[in-house]
């Protein structure tokens, strides 16, 4: 049994690197309004095509050293980490929820969580293929799991959206400015849709805590507030980091 096992986890960690390959193409080409599948992956400082001996995910960065074969143009190291973490967070998940189709929701949950996140640091946008899709899928799947179910799921959207909601409406109608961005909203219902209340309390709290951690060196190195972080990221680190652990064992 522990052979299988861990040939089980091999196999999800081999899947899940490239998984993570694909999220790499889907962080750089959504933004740009590319399509994901086309035209096949190219270096971006040459534009010469990527031969499949030099898309493996991890094992060709190592092997190139980190360079384009044809131009030894850099090759970001945010590349390998995405895959690398994608392949943890896919063994991960298998080991943290007994169940294999909330494990499953789970990592492509988290998957989303991930892509989103690197978006909204580079750009400051949420893209609705994420945040509205992700959405559909918490919804959706919330009516075949066995820890959840739709009601949850729909409360938990209701609670998400509607909580930010509220802000944004606050500081967009009465104090006139950007206070909190459209997308945050949007994607605090697909964190609701998924985890349900409890993941909304999670993204919120220990998405603030983190994101203040962030902030202050920042605030006093510069001795102002003046400056623009994304929340998208910390409010799915909050998120990650609460279910992952079952946080609310330790609020109540």
């Amino acid at each position: 049994m522990e052979a299988l096992q861990a040939l089980e986890y091999a196999f999800l960690f081999v899947l899940g690197a490239v998984l993570g390959s694909f999220y790499n193409v889907l962080i750089y080409r959504l933004p740009r309004n590319l399509s994901p599948v086309s035209p096949s992956s190219r270096c971006p400082h040459c534009g010469q095509r990527i031969r499949w001996y030099d898309n493996i995910p991890i094992i060709s960065y190592l092997l190139l050293k980190g360079r384009c074969r044809y131009c030894e143009g850099k090759i970001p190291l945010r590349y390998p980490l995405v895959e690398g973490a994608s392949a943890c967070l896919a063994v991960v998940c298998r080991l943290r929820f007994e169940e294999p189709f909330t494990s499953l929701v789970f990592f492509l949950f988290f998957s989303l969580l991930m892509v989103a996140s690197l978006i909204d640091w580079d750009t400051f946008l949420l893209p609705d293929s994420l945040t509205l899709g992700g959405l559909a899928f918490g919804l959706f799947t919330s009516f075949f799991r066995q820890d959840f179910g739709p009601t949850e799921g729909l409360i938990g959207a209701l609670v998400g959206g509607g909580s930010f909601l509220v802000v944004y409406l606050y500081y967009k109608k009465l104090r006139k400015m950007e206070g909190l961005g459209f997308g945050d909203v949007k994607l605090m219902a697909f964190i609701g849709s998924v985890t349900g209340v409890w993941g909304v309390l999670y993204a919120v709290f220990l998405g603030s805590l983190f994101g203040l951690i962030y902030a202050l060196p920042i605030i006093f190195k510069n001795r102002s507030l003046q400056f623009a972080v994304p929340f998208g990221p910390f409010l799915s680190l909050g998120v990650f980091v609460g279910v992952l652990l079952d946080f609310k064992y330790f609020l109540v």
